[in-house]
């Protein structure tokens, strides 16, 4: 599946089987870097054929994570390794995998690990990337509340008709 070749995109739930789209490719990437894209969830370009979301290479759901007691998760992005960081569900001493290079670290020696050492330039980026990361999956979880008030207002009114 080669991602240049369609302009829409759609993204289907491995859950509950829930399919968005159609999107741009940019915008299911924007998901998978922000832990909106679990590594059982499928992707399509024609909304008939379906592969796993790690299996496009443009996603860069590169990593895995071993988490002690746990089977391993993902692959997944740096991206959603830095969110399970900053609301403290992984530490910087939690074992990750690139299924790329096969390379065995910590997270905090990889090269994407924000230094906290360093108070400059890429501290505030990184706060800022993460603060709109946080901002867009806010704004994304209202608009799917939204939705679903609609269509229960919709269900109960249908029910009150019968």
């Amino acid at each position: 599946m080669v991602t240049g070749n369609s302009p829409q995109w759609y993204l289907r739930k491995h859950a509950d089987r829930e399919i968005f789209g159609p999107v741009a490719f940019e915008q299911i990437r924007e998901w998978a870097m922000s832990a909106q894209v679990h590594p059982q969830d499928a992707v399509s370009n024609d909304g008939r054929t379906w592969n796993k979301a790690p299996m496009l290479e443009d996603l860069h759901m590169d990593w895995l994570v071993e988490v002690p007691g746990q089977p391993l998760y993902g692959p997944t992005t740096a991206g959603t390794l830095l969110e399970f960081l900053s609301i403290g569900e992984i530490s910087a001493e939690t074992k990750i995998l690139n299924c790329c290079s096969g390379e065995k670290m910590l997270l905090g020696d990889a090269s994407f690990f924000p230094n906290p050492t360093t108070h400059g330039e890429d501290t505030r980026n990184h706060d800022s990337n993460l603060k709109e990361s946080l901002q867009n999956r806010i704004l994304q979880l209202e608009t799917e509340l939204l939705h679903k008030q609609t269509e229960l207002n919709f269900a109960l009114d249908k029910i009150t008709r019968l």
